[in-house]
């Protein structure tokens, strides 16, 4: 690896769950140059609530990155990217497994999370992965990869 090399990973982040936990952890022990925690802001009451339950022992700050329009995936697409054009950067996106109730937000349900890691893998030197939600109290796995691996 290039000395000049930029280790960048970015968790995207719904809840402040299990699940989430087990990412930050996962991210942790790539030893990334760079590690993000970003929220992307569909639902403002829900941002809040994440905000005030955001602990700063979880190593990192969240970002609030305003999403118009909720086009989450456009958001998400633009955010890697931008990352991933960085001379020497190699990007890594964590999306944690989830479980769901009713007060918790949206962002991984259903078919977003497919729809998110669809264009989030297509960008260039950016490998994906997707932490399980039944794995998510235990040990997270790598259970996704991006589109140079095999």
């Amino acid at each position: 690896m290039p000395h000049d090399s930029r280790r960048v990973v970015i968790v995207f982040i719904d809840d402040p769950g299990l699940s989430t936990i087990a990412a930050l952890r996962y991210a942790r022990n790539l030893r990334p140059t760079t590690m993000r925690a970003v929220h992307f802001v569909i639902d403002s009451q829900q941002a809040e609530r994440l905000r005030a339950s955001w602990q700063p022992d979880r190593g990192v700050p969240l970002e609030f990155v305003e999403c118009p329009h909720r086009r989450l995936t456009r958001c998400a697409a633009d955010l890697v990217r931008h990352e991933a054009e960085s001379p020497g950067a190699q990007v890594s996106v964590i999306l944690p497994g989830r479980s769901f109730s009713p007060q918790t937000g949206r962002l991984l349900h259903g078919r977003m999370a497919d729809k998110i890691a669809d264009v989030v893998s297509r960008v260039p030197n950016v490998a994906l992965i997707i932490i399980p939600p039944s794995r998510a109290a235990s040990e997270p796995s790598m259970s996704g990869h991006g589109p140079a691996d095999p």
